[in-house]
C-alpha cells in the first residue's frame, strides 16, 4: 500500500471493510487490554503539537491502517527521520484557508510557522499576518509582490502544479522568520468545522469578550451577529470557526492569537481518553479531513512526529504574533500609505527589511527558554539624563522581555546614585561549595547581551533561601533581574 504525500487515502470500499472487520476488532480489543502504563505511553506517543493540523492526519492514517490491516505493511510503517535544519529543528508551515465555498476562495487566512526543538522538547508557533506584504521569487524568474495570503491564489496561472505553489509559500514564510522550512500542512475550513464536531466540541479559554455584528452570513451576502464571553467556553465547529475568523471588531493580530488558542484546545481534546479509546471517533476524524488536508509529509514522517509528542513539555510551547502596535511585544510592522500599494491595506516591516523580525524570531526559535518562565525585569536609571530607562524598557518590551518596573537607581541609604558603567544584577542564583555562581535566568542574560551592553553581577541584596545538595540557593524577591544603566549605557534602538 502506498501513502500519498499530499492527501490521505480515500474511504476504503465496503467490501474491503467487511473482509478486514474481524482483524480490526481484534486489534482494537488488543489495545483495550493493554496495561494502563502501556496505554498512557501510547497516548503520550500520539501527542502532536499542532492540534488540528497533525493530530487528525495521524489518527486518520491510523484508522486507514486498521481497516486495511496488513502485517507486513504494519511492520514497515515505522517512523522515518524528519528533516531538520542546520540547528536541528524541524520547521513546518501551517496554513488554513476558506476552501472554495466561502468568501475569499484560495486566500490563506491562517499562516503560522511551527518549529520543533528536539533537544529542549519545545515547540514555537509564530503567526504571520495575512496582510504582510512580500516580494517572492518562485525560482523561475517570476517575481511576485503583494499580500502573503494571496501568494498561493495569484500563482495559479503561472504555476499549474499545486505543490509548486506551496513550496513557494514555504520559501516566502521562511525568509520572514529566518528559518529553513522543511514541510507544510494546509487545512481548509470545511475540515476545521467537521474535525471539531467529530471531537464533540472543544473547550476554549476566551481571553476577552467579543461582539461582532459584521460576521459574514452563510451565503456571504449579508451579516450575522457573533458574540462570545470571556472565560472557558464550550464550542462546536461553527462557533470555533467564527471565533478564529472574526476580525471586524478586533484585529487580524487578535485573530492570530485566537487561532493558536483553538489549536491548543483541539490538541487537548483529540488526545483525551474519550477520543483515543474510541475507534468510531477516530474514523470520524479520518473522514473529516480526507479531502481537505494537503501536506508534503509522508505517513512515516507523521508517525515519527507523533512519537515526539511523548516527550513534549506543554510549558515549553511558545506562541507569538507580529503586528503593528509598536508599544507591545511583536510590534514590528506598520501600515504605509495605501496609494503606494495600489490602494491596498498592507503591512510592511519597520526599516523596510526583515532585520527586526529576524532579531525577534531569533529569541522565539533559538532562545525559547526566556519565554517558558519569563524573568521579571526592572530598568534603573543611574545617570543624570532623564528618560533613558523608559526608552530602554520600550525597546525590550517589543522583543518580549517582561519589564515590571522603571525607576531611578538608589543606594542602600535610599539616595539617588550614579554609575559610570552599566550593570545587570541577577537576584536568583545558586552557589556551590567552591563559590561558583550559576544565575537562574542565564538564557535571559545571554539574550539581553544583544540589547543592552552591560556587565553582570550577583545581587548584593539577595538572601539565601535554602541549601540543597551542597549548593546554596539565593532569591531576591519579586524582581529577578535589574538592568542598571550607567553613563556608558548602550541600548539597542528601534524606530
Amino acid at each position: 500500500m502506498t501513502f500519498k504525500t499530499r492527501q490521505i487515502r480515500r474511504r476504503p470500499s465496503l467490501k474491503l471493510f467487511k473482509k478486514t472487520k474481524h482483524l480490526s476488532l481484534s486489534f482494537i480489543g488488543l489495545l483495550r487490554n493493554l496495561p494502563p502504563k502501556t496505554k498512557n505511553y501510547l497516548a503520550a506517543g500520539l501527542l502532536v503539537i499542532f492540534g488540528i493540523f497533525v493530530v487528525v492526519k495521524v489518527t486518520g492514517a491510523a484508522y486507514n491502517l486498521v481497516v486495511n490491516f496488513n502485517p507486513k505493511e504494519m511492520i514497515f510503517a515505522v517512523g522515518s527521520d524528519l528533516k531538520k535544519d542546520e540547528h536541528g529543528y524541524t520547521n513546518i508551515l501551517l496554513l488554513g484557508d476558506g476552501g472554495h465555498e466561502r468568501d475569499g476562495a484560495d486566500l490563506i487566512d491562517t499562516i503560522m510557522v511551527a518549529s520543533i526543538d528536539y533537544e529542549k522538547n519545545a515547540v514555537s508557533l509564530f503567526s504571520i499576518p495575512r496582510d504582510f506584504y512580500v516580494q517572492a521569487d518562485n525560482e523561475r524568474g517570476i517575481i511576485y509582490s503583494g499580500k502573503i495570503n494571496e501568494l498561493y491564489r495569484n500563482h495559479k496561472n503561472v504555476m499549474e502544479d499545486e505543490e509548486d505553489r506551496f513550496q513557494l509559500f514555504k520559501r516566502a514564510a521562511g525568509e520572514i522568520v529566518n528559518l529553513d522550512i522543511q514541510y507544510y500542512v494546509r487545512l481548509d475550513f470545511n475540515a476545521f468545522v467537521d474535525v471539531i464536531d467529530s471531537l464533540g466540541g472543544i473547550m476554549v479559554d476566551v481571553q476577552e469578550d467579543i461582539y461582532d455584528p459584521y460576521y459574514p452570513n452563510e451565503t456571504d451576502d449579508g451579516y450575522t451577529i457573533f458574540s462570545v464571553k470571556k472565560g472557558l467556553q464550550d464550542m462546536d465547529g461553527e462557533t470555533a470557526l467564527k471565533f478564529v475568523r472574526s476580525r471586524k471588531t478586533t484585529s487580524d493580530f487578535d485573530r492570530a492569537l485566537r487561532q493558536q488558542l483553538v489549536i491548543d484546545a483541539v490538541q487537548q481534546k483529540a488526545l483525551s481518553k474519550e477520543i483515543l479509546t474510541s475507534p468510531g471517533k477516530l474514523k470520524d476524524l479520518y473522514y473529516a479531513v480526507e479531502d481537505n488536508v494537503n501536506t508534503d509529509m509522508g505517513i512515516r514522517e507523521l508517525i515519527e512526529l507523533a512519537g515526539f509528542g511523548k516527550k513534549l513539555d506543554r510549558s515549553h510551547l511558545v506562541r507569538k504574533v507580529i503586528h503593528d502596535d509598536p508599544g507591545q511585544e511583536g510590534g514590528f510592522l506598520y501600515t504605509p500609505e495605501r496609494e503606494l500599494y495600489g490602494g491596498q491595506f498592507v503591512l510592511i516591516p519597520f526599516g523596510g527589511d526583515y532585520e527586526l523580525i529576524h532579531k525577534y524570531a531569533d529569541l522565539v526559535f533559538h532562545q525559547r527558554e526566556i519565554f517558558y518562565e519569563p524573568a521579571k525585569i526592572e530598568i534603573l536609571n543611574a545617570t543624570k539624563l532623564s528618560g533613558i530607562a523608559r526608552n530602554a524598557a520600550y525597546q525590550l518590551i517589543r522583543f518580549g522581555f517582561d519589564v515590571e518596573e522603571i525607576d531611578n537607581y538608589y543606594d542602600p541609604n535610599d539616595e539617588k546614585a550614579y554609575l559610570t558603567e552599566s550593570i545587570i544584577e541577577y537576584h536568583d542564583y545558586t552557589e556551590d561549595a567552591h563559590g561558583l555562581i550559576q544565575p537562574k535566568y542565564q538564557t535571559t542574560l545571554n539574550a539581553l547581551d544583544s540589547f543592552v551592553k552591560a556587565g553582570e553581577r550577583a545581587s548584593r541584596s539577595a538572601h539565601m533561601a535554602s541549601e540543597e545538595g551542597g549548593k546554596k540557593i539565593y532569591k531576591g524577591g519579586r524582581i529577578n533581574l535589574s538592568v542598571i544603566l550607567g553613563d556608558d549605557y548602550d541600548v539597542f534602538q528601534v524606530n
